[in-house]
């Protein structure tokens, strides 16, 4: 029997409580996550594996989303990115677009909204 090799999601968001919520429901979905908690932290995990998505917030204690996506499109141009922030400024979200990015999901997280924006940019089909 032939199992599908399950995508994987780097979620990096500096709450522990959002990173548990994130990995719960992209798991439920039958995604593959890993959680970390910093700019500095993403960023090593980034480049040593590969990734179908990258799942960021824009706020950290090290540092910011946007440094984090700019410097991931040095090394991978192509890996969808999906930004899921609590800050909800028109400005942010142009900013956001304009680096890149290709979903802006708002918090508080809503577990439907993430599951299928993501199913839809991986080209999934989710069966709810």
């Amino acid at each position: 029997m032939v199992f599908p090799i399950k995508k994987r999601i780097l979620c990096i968001d500096d709450s522990q409580d959002n990173c548990e919520l994130l990995s719960f429901i992209l798991d439920d979905a039958g995604y593959e996550t890993e959680t970390v908690q910093s700019v500095t932290d993403g960023l090593r995990i980034a480049q040593s594996g590969e990734f179908n998505l990258y799942l960021i917030d824009l706020y950290f204690w090290d540092g910011t989303g946007f440094e984090l996506i700019e410097r991931i499109r040095t090394f991978d141009q192509l890996t969808p990115i999906v930004v899921c922030s609590g800050d909800v400024r028109d400005s942010v979200q142009e900013e956001v677009m304009r680096v890149g990015v290709q979903a802006f999901l708002t918090k508080p997280i809503d577990p439907d909204q993430v599951a299928r924006t993501i199913a839809e940019i991986l080209g999934d089909d989710l069966k709810f």
